[in-house]
Parts: C-alpha cells; structure tokens; sequence
C-alpha cells in the first residue's frame, strides 16, 4: 500500500528519521510523539506538500513524488485538526467537496457522486446533519462531516493531522471508533496524528511512535502504554 524507505523529513534540516516500513489497507495507524518533533512534517511529506529530505515514498508502487499536486487529492485525502469553517455553506455541499478532484469546472455532481456522497451520510449515520450548516455544527460534529468528505474522495490513503484535539471524550471515542469502521469495511490505511494514548490502547490500532532522543519513527504493531511513554516522552518520569 503505502512504502517508507530511508525516510527523513524536516525543512531545511531534518527532523526525524523513519525506519523502512510499509502500511497496509485495512488497517489504522496512530501517530504518536511530543509537539514540535516532526509529526505534522511527517503527514505533510506524505500528503505531497514537503519533500522529504532523504529516502522515498511509494504509495500503490508510484513514488509519490511523481505524482502531480493536482492528482494528489486522487490518492489521498487529508483531514487537518481545525475546521475551515464557512459561512451558509450546507453539511452536504462541504461533504460534497471532496469530489471536486473528479468534476468538472463549475463543480457540477454526476448522478454517481450523488449516489456516493449519500452512501457515505447513511454509512457515518450523519444524515440528521446533512441540510444543516457548517457553522451550526458542534467540533464533534464537524470533524465527523471532514470524514465523509475524505471518504467521498476515494482516496486509499486518508491521513489525519489530530482530528480529536479539541473534542470531549465521548466525541474523541466517536471519530476513532467511525475511522476505524472506515479503515476495516471500506479497506482504506488510515493514519492518525493523536495525543489520546489512552483512548487508542483501547482500540486495536497499530503505532508509529517517535522517539523523543533519537528522532526516529519506527512502526510498532502494538505498545503499551509504558512503551509509548518511555519512547515518545522520556522527559516524564514513570
């Protein structure tokens, strides 16, 4: 699916450094690590929007590089933490955005989007939202929408920069559980940015955890939570 290989990301310098992985369909990834160590520069490398500093990207066995900035919304959908928010702008037209790399020009829907845009509602259960306006929507409730509109992308890759940060718990435990329902029945790799380490320990999600000394990423197909501490965070003492 989604090949890492010789991987360092960072800007002028580099950040951190992955070890050679490969992530799977099917499956959901948490990303863990403290603020400011890399993870963002991490999705923004695999979304297209940096280049790495060293090492390759293959996704589908296509070096993402090679994939131009106008195709890139084809082969993967990109979630960020905060909501951008529009004024009168309907729960269906924003979901409906995500087809925008597949209409043409004026944005006009085919029959087939519209069938696809209202799979996707019925699917998330969000249909008691759909005529109503962004701007009327709980956090909760719009991080929900900014999935169905990653999903109605058809992208096999959807990634995901810290999509439960300013929710509640109960709200935090509804995104994860509908990404990882998204993950397994649509077959799509999904990879989280989060700071929630107790709420992923409860799901059966793999790791890919950044070691706070070494600047290293490494995939960990399970952790505890004392493993993930003593990497990602060795400044806190057990």
């Amino acid at each position: 699916m989604i090949d890492f290989q010789n991987l360092t990301v960072g800007y002028q310098s580099a950040l951190v450094s992955f070890s050679d992985m490969k992530l799977n369909k099917g499956a959901i990834y948490a990303l863990i690590g403290r603020n400011g160590i890399g993870k963002s520069t991490f999705l923004k490398t695999i979304t297209g929007q940096l280049k790495p500093v060293n090492g390759t990207i293959q996704l589908n066995d296509r070096l993402i590089s090679d994939i131009t900035f106008g195709e890139i919304p084809k082969f993967i959908s990109y979630v960020e933490s905060r909501f951008p928010l529009v004024e009168f702008l309907s729960v269906y037209d924003y979901i409906a955005l995500g087809r925008s790399p597949y209409t043409n020009l004026l944005g006009k829907l085919k029959e087939e989007d519209r069938a696809l845009i209202q799979k996707t509602i019925d699917q998330l259960n969000i249909g008691h939202l759909s005529r109503r306006f962004t701007s009327e929507l709980s956090d909760g409730e719009r991080q929900l929408i900014s999935i169905a509109k990653a999903v109605v992308q058809q992208t096999d890759l959807i990634v995901l920069d810290e999509p439960t940060a300013f929710l509640d718990y109960a709200n935090k435990e509804e995104v994860l559980s509908q990404l990882q329902q998204i993950a397994v029945n649509m077959e799509k790799c999904i990879i989280v940015a989060t700071h929630d380490i107790d709420l992923v320990l409860d799901k059966t999600i793999q790791f890919i955890l950044i070691d706070e000394t070494e600047k290293t990423g490494k995939l960990y197909p399970s952790a505890t939570k004392n493993e993930i501490i003593s990497t990602c965070f060795k400044s806190i003492q057990l």
